[in-house]
């Protein structure tokens, strides 16, 4: 006889479920919404049988949770967030629901591993705004990206390229061998093939701090920040 139908086994379940008053303690479903309930050992104990457990040891999970639990199906809670991508088009789909995406959002549990999803699904696994707030943030970041390249405070005296951002004054001279920039008197070696190009790499040295901290590591004076 399997240990799964001795009495003993049928006893301490029920005492389970009954401490957890016959509800799913991950999604909250219970016996009256039809769902199968099961009794789940959050740890194991090699040689025990599944009634020598403390009762704390042991919790009620419906029959899909307990099945992503085990990574069976995928788990609808208990994953974390990594990193974003913008496909820059509806290129990819969402390895949760299948719906075309250009925000992907990785994912990680530690009992299924990564997934691509998007926006309604990060949130809704994570249990978070994160991805939201992360695609928030991205929208707001290049439309002020797309204001600076097309901002009227450029002015063009030939083959330079001048602006003040940010309190730093930036030069874009042009020759034969591309776009090169100059930014609070810091020459930049490297080319750049288009204005454009130069100007997004202004922008996000700017936005990103990183030239007032090689200002403050090599003691160079730089605009008070407000």
């Amino acid at each position: 006889m399997s240990n799964y139908q001795k009495t003993e086994w049928k006893e301490f379940r029920q005492n389970i479920l009954e401490n957890d008053d016959y509800t799913c303690v991950r999604c909250g479903k219970t016996k009256f919404d039809g769902v199968t309930l099961q009794v789940h050992h959050t740890i194991y104990h090699k040689g025990r049988k599944p009634w020598q457990y403390a009762t704390e040891e042991c919790q009620t999970l419906c029959k899909g949770c307990h099945a992503a639990e085990h990574g069976i199906i995928i788990p609808k809670y208990g994953w974390e967030f990594v990193e974003m991508e913008d496909l820059e088009d509806l290129i990819g789909e969402c390895e949760y629901c299948g719906n075309p995406l250009r925000y992907s959002f990785t994912i990680f549990h530690e009992k299924w591993g990564s997934l691509n999803v998007g926006t309604g699904c990060c949130d809704n696994l994570t249990d978070s705004d994160l991805a939201s707030n992360e695609k928030e943030s991205l929208l707001r970041y290049v439309n002020r990206r797309k204001i600076f390249l097309n901002s009227s405070r450029w002015k063009n005296t030939g083959t330079t390229h001048l602006i003040k951002q940010a309190l730093f004054e930036i030069k874009i001279n042009e020759d034969d061998e591309g776009f090169k920039l100059t930014i609070h008197g810091l020459k930049s070696d490297k080319n750049y093939e288009s204005l454009k190009i130069a100007k997004e790499k202004v922008f996000d040295i700017i936005e990103s701090g990183k030239l007032i901290e090689y200002c403050e590591k090599k003691k160079i004076i730089y605009p008070k920040r407000k």
